[in-house]
């Protein structure tokens, strides 16, 4: 039976592998693209906001729901990109299945590839989240395109949306992995990134704050979970 000492070094081995193949620059360079991508589109909808007599001016709480939601939709299909390409991608490709000929723990394999993609989800958006927010928070302190003025006390309401919103992503990023393994389709792998989108936001929708609550993150957390143990289980110890 191996120590847990032996199966943290073995991940961390794994892990680090799998970061040469995972390009930590060029992933890094897509999340600034895609921060700067949000700020010019934030710009855009404000000014346009700011300019029309006709138009309220956004607030800043829903600006930063629109940060929010930004933010989750172009990391989360991002997530099923790398998923796709890192995981069902290998295992169409036969390219896992030759790796599994070496001494490797297939599950551990798997783990540290889905770990890669959680850890960079939660750093992107978190990312993401900070820069566009201080990006409104400057812009409005010159320039007015927001209605009121920034307070200190939105932080009491932001800090907690923001922090959801990481890590139920962090979280629903596996889905990809849960069904493309299901469909072994890569394009179904993407697709479900959308859908997962799509049922995210008329959940929210519903509630009051516009962000999942303490019981709905448990029980996203919890299902996600279950599943993903099922398919370790069914799919990652039978791909030979």
């Amino acid at each position: 039976m191996k120590s847990s000492a032996g199966m943290e070094g073995n991940m961390g081995h794994l892990i680090r592998l799998e970061l040469k193949k995972f390009g930590v620059a060029r992933n890094m360079i897509f999340t600034v693209v895609a921060i700067l991508c949000s700020i010019l589109f934030i710009t855009v909808s404000l000014v346009d906001s700011a300019a029309d007599p006709q138009q309220t001016k956004d607030t800043f709480d829903s600006t930063f729901l629109v940060i929010g939601l930004l933010t989750s939709i172009i990391f989360l299909v991002y997530a099923s990109v790398l998923t796709a390409r890192l995981v069902i991608g290998e295992y169409n490709q036969r390219t896992m299945i030759l790796m599994f000929s070496y001494p490797l723990d297939r599950k551990m394999l798997i783990a540290a590839k889905l770990t890669i993609i959680m850890v960079y989800t939660a750093i992107s958006i978190t990312l993401g989240q900070i820069c566009c927010c201080g990006y409104i928070v400057f812009v409005d302190k010159y320039y007015d395109l927001l209605d009121g003025t920034y307070q200190a006390s939105f932080l009491h309401t932001w800090l907690p949306m923001g922090v959801t919103t990481v890590i139920v992503c962090t979280i629903l990023s596996l889905w990809p992995f849960i069904i493309g393994m299901i469909r072994k389709s890569v394009s179904a792998t993407i697709v479900t990134s959308m859908i997962v989108i799509v049922f995210r936001q008329l959940i929210i929708s519903k509630n009051a704050t516009s962000q999942e609550s303490l019981l709905q993150i448990f029980l996203t957390g919890g299902i996600t979970a279950i599943l993903a143990a099922i398919i370790f289980k069914k799919r990652v110890l039978q791909l030979f």
